[in-house]
């Protein structure tokens, strides 16, 4: 569980989503996560585990609660 004091709204995380939080560091990409996926989850290799970490990741964005720390490219 995640709690944003400044809007005082607390958001339940999904244990993919939990994982997607703890790799969010600016050290793992997306697709570093998904590469490690195995280790972290029992069946957790191929297109479904790659679109669930991706949906995941998606939805902290669009709550705010990530960001993409790429740099832009012009």
């Amino acid at each position: 569980m995640l709690f944003d004091p400044g809007t005082s709204r607390f958001f339940v995380l999904n244990r993919t989503m939990a994982y997607v939080w703890r790799h969010c560091d600016g050290q793992h990409t997306v697709a570093r996560m998904i590469e490690d996926l195995p280790a972290e989850f029992e069946g957790g290799e191929g297109a479904s585990a790659a679109s669930d970490l991706n949906g995941a990741v998606q939805e902290l964005a669009s709550l705010g609660l990530v960001v993409d720390s790429a740099p832009a490219h012009p």
